[in-house]
């Protein structure tokens, strides 16, 4: 009888230990997923709390976000190792590494954009400090120059999700400028649909933040071909 409680005992001891082992290392398999993406995750968690309407439905919102993440990098019978609010704890941890400097770095454009003009100029002052030169302006789309690359930017100050329509826009603009690269960069987020456009038609979607992503595709992928224009020079 002894003998059985001990083995009881040892199997609920052992399966325990199995049981937090699993834990472990599926909470650190969620963590490494987690870090490459926290300025993405600080910059939405910002950007829908700036344009949420009161805190309940900012919670709703991000919820949703953390609800999405939860079920791309966790399996189902995973899932029920780590559950949501095992996620969500982990998602605030890994905030609160953030040092603020870097947080109010990358929310910069963001919080001092308060109009579409606004956003432009501070853009190209930041672009121009990057070692972009503006070439020439094609409607509403920025045709930038850097060391022989030629990209089409489309600078859009959103106050809700942007929509596919800027996405096609810039890639036709390349198109005529001839250009390699097109990226329409926001100081707001994408939505699904615009970045499925994105992805498909070649085009970078980039948050404001994210300047050194500015870099050009493969240029044996599309040809070039010439474009004028009229010289403008950036804002100062």
């Amino acid at each position: 009888m002894f003998a059985t409680s001990l083995a009881l005992w040892v199997i609920a001891i052992l399966l325990l230990l199995s049981w937090l082992h699993l834990q472990e290392r599926v909470t650190e398999q969620c963590r490494r997923a987690i870090r490459p993406q926290i300025e993405r995750l600080i910059i939405e968690n910002r950007w829908m709390e700036h344009h949420a309407r009161g805190a309940v439905a900012f919670e709703a919102l991000w919820d949703r976000e953390l609800v999405r993440l939860h079920r791309a990098h966790l399996s189902r019978p995973l899932r029920a190792v780590v559950r949501f609010r095992g996620f969500r704890r982990l998602v605030s941890a890994e905030f609160a590494s953030i040092l603020p400097a870097e947080v109010a770095s990358w929310t910069f454009l963001d919080r001092v954009s308060a109009s579409q003009a606004h956003y432009e100029a501070l853009m190209l002052r930041c672009l121009k400090a990057a070692g972009w030169r503006l070439n020439y302006q094609d409607q509403d789309h920025f045709v930038l120059l850097r060391a022989r690359t030629r990209v089409v930017v489309c600078l859009h100050w959103a106050d809700r999700d942007v929509a596919c329509l800027p996405i096609s826009d810039v890639a036709a603009a390349a198109e005529r400028a001839g250009s390699t690269t097109a990226c329409v960069m926001t100081n707001g987020r994408f939505s699904g649909a615009a970045r499925a456009m994105a992805e498909e038609q070649n085009v970078l979607a980039l948050h404001c933040s994210q300047i050194d992503l500015l870099l050009p595709r493969d240029k044996s992928t599309v040809a070039h071909r010439t474009a004028r224009g009229t010289g403008f020079r950036l804002a100062a």
